[in-house]
């Protein structure tokens, strides 16, 4: 007898051991329709019905406690996902995300929202909250993953600002966006793709504030092309054509000196490195080839410093490739 009542002992005891040790910070719970969950320090996440599930969860969330709020969410949205509280609760678990730190996995809640919900009351709103999680990319926010803040990560502002800008192109934040794409391509030091997505900002929204903003920063990154590119012009070339082109369109801009001050730089830097090919055919005594270089920083800058060493070079140049007189006979 006394047996079989020690071996019921040890038997409860681990039993209570094992569904809620006295240091468990979460009991192993079992209810109907969910079968068993741990409850994070023994509150209670679950209610009846999805109307007060999403109260509960609200009511977390405002007291800024995020965890037990996600598991409302979570919990919502496992039991009744057709529900009409679902939307709510799909906001507010990518809102408690990110205010954990977790903005990345906030974005993907929030793209959840649209993809199951296009048409959702919630839809500028999200749009708008994913904007903000750009920006915090953009401004070097690191990527957390297990609680743990990683790397910076610039490449995943450029992955938001697109999907923002498919999410809703013409939406009160699309024209940013795109715009933002450009800027966090260049700090990714992809310069081509930068300006391609400042060329979508002129092509997409014409009238826009930022079009101009945009003309502005396609030169700007032509010209920083430029200035390390010593006898490849293709660069300059683009960064005078778009600051001409910028000149042409804004031509009330308060940019437009400064954009004339970068012509001016650029047409110099153009200069020179024709100036510069041409010393390199002369050098190898190929007059012909120099002289077509000289000419051309004649032609294309005529009143800069290195077009007047142009001059004295085809003067000089230019007898050599005299024909020789005839012999006499």
């Amino acid at each position: 007898m006394r047996l079989r009542i020690f071996l019921s002992l040890v038997l409860a005891a681990l039993v209570g051991g094992v569904v809620a040790p006295p240091d468990c910070p979460a009991p192993l719970i079992w209810r109907k329709g969910e079968g068993w969950r741990y409850e994070s320090g023994g509150v209670s996440t679950a209610a009846p019905n999805p109307t007060e599930q999403l109260a509960l969860a609200r009511s977390f969330q405002a007291q800024k406690d995020y965890g037990h709020a996600l598991d409302c969410y979570r919990r919502l949205l496992a039991r009744w996902p057709a529900s009409a509280a679902a939307q709510d609760a799909q906001f507010g678990l990518a809102e408690c995300l990110s205010r954990k730190g977790y903005h990345y996995k906030a974005f993907k809640e929030y793209q959840a929202l649209l993809a199951k919900h296009p048409d959702t009351k919630l839809f500028d709103e999200v749009l708008q909250r994913q904007f903000e999680i750009g920006n915090l990319f953009l401004a070097g926010e690191r990527d957390k993953a297990w609680g743990i803040r990683w790397f910076k990560a610039p490449e995943k502002a450029v992955e938001i600002f697109e999907q923002v800008v498919k999410n809703g192109p013409f939406s009160p934040v699309g024209p940013e966006a795109q715009y933002r794409v450009g800027v966090a391509q260049e700090k990714l030091q992809e310069p081509k793709l930068a300006i391609r997505a400042y060329e979508k900002v002129i092509e997409r929204y014409p009238k826009h504030p930022l079009a101009e903003t945009a003309a502005f920063a396609i030169g700007l990154a032509y010209y920083r092309e430029a200035k390390q590119a010593e006898y490849d012009q293709g660069a300059a070339d683009q960064a005078i054509t778009a600051f001409s082109d910028f000149l042409v369109r804004y031509p009330r801009s308060n940019r437009t000196e400064m954009a004339r001050q970068f012509l001016v730089a650029l047409q110099r830097e153009q200069a020179r490195g024709l100036f510069q090919i041409g010393q390199f055919y002369e050098s190898n005594r190929k007059y012909k080839a120099a002289l077509i270089y000289y000419n051309e920083v004649i032609e294309q800058n005529p009143q800069t410093d290195w077009a007047k060493l142009a001059r004295r070079k085809v003067e000089t140049l230019t007898p050599r490739l005299a024909p020789a007189p005839p012999a006499p006979s």
